[in-house]
């Protein structure tokens, strides 16, 4: 079976982060090693602190897993920055704020990450911060994905601009898919790790479809669990 180390917080919810982040390989067919990177104290309502794991426990936990499992593909979610292992597909989600609110993750620390990673998924806000222009429409995810990619030498997607996805590795793929008319818990995570998965075995331009097919079907599918945001359900 093949493995996908996945370097992300943990939600003690489950909607998010790393709980999402392994029911969403298993269904693809995957193997889950993980790294934490901070445990989050939230639930579908809010975020109500975060604890950063240190740095050198990070490390320890990664390369603990190198040692021994050979991988396939890595997907980053929230963290600090860190040397990326050069081995297999390697996707970052780059999260500054968290659907239930809560600032995350650095610009500094995914800027140093990006630079590492095959494929960047930003979403509208973040692009803006990573590329530092406006996004309001499909045109301008289309200039900050270019900017992005060129700045960091990786490819991009821009999810869920005016219910498109905005993807660019050297020429621009436009991905549409149904939405739910609802905010569901998890949706980046489960996205960012579809896409690493696809890509072991898919072209990019395949990857992004498949990745926005199995999501738009997880949200779709979202359960409430808690009294706030429905959660994502891979």
């Amino acid at each position: 079976m093949r493995a996908i180390l996945i370097v992300a917080a943990l939600d003690p919810s489950g909607g998010a982060g790393v709980v999402a982040d392994v029911k969403t390989a298993k269904a693809l067919g995957f193997y889950s090693c993980v790294a934490l990177t901070a445990i989050t104290y939230q639930n579908t309502c809010e975020i109500k602190g975060v604890f950063q794991m240190p740095e050198e426990v990070l490390k320890n936990q990664i390369d603990a897993v190198l040692e021994d499992i050979e991988l396939s593909a890595i997907k980053i979610g929230v963290s600090k920055a860190f040397d990326v292992p050069e081995t297999g597909v390697r996707v970052l989600d780059p999260v500054f704020k968290a659907t239930v609110g809560h600032t995350l993750g650095e610009k500094r620390d995914v800027e140093r990450l990006a630079e590492q990673c095959d494929v960047i998924t930003p979403n509208a806000y973040e692009a803006e911060e990573i590329s530092g222009i406006k996004v309001e429409s499909v045109e301008d995810a289309r200039l900050a994905a270019k900017a992005i990619a060129e700045k960091f030498g990786c490819s991009v997607v821009i999810t869920g601009v005016d219910g498109v996805d905005v993807a660019y590795d050297g020429e621009f793929h436009l991905v549409t898919s149904e939405h739910t008319g609802m905010e569901v818990h998890g949706t980046g995570c489960v996205y960012s790790t579809a896409l690493a998965c696809y890509l072991v075995d898919s072209s990019f331009k395949g990857a992004v479809v498949k990745a926005r097919e199995f999501v738009a079907s997880a949200a779709r599918k979202a359960v409430r669990v808690g009294r706030c945001l429905p959660a994502v359900n891979p």
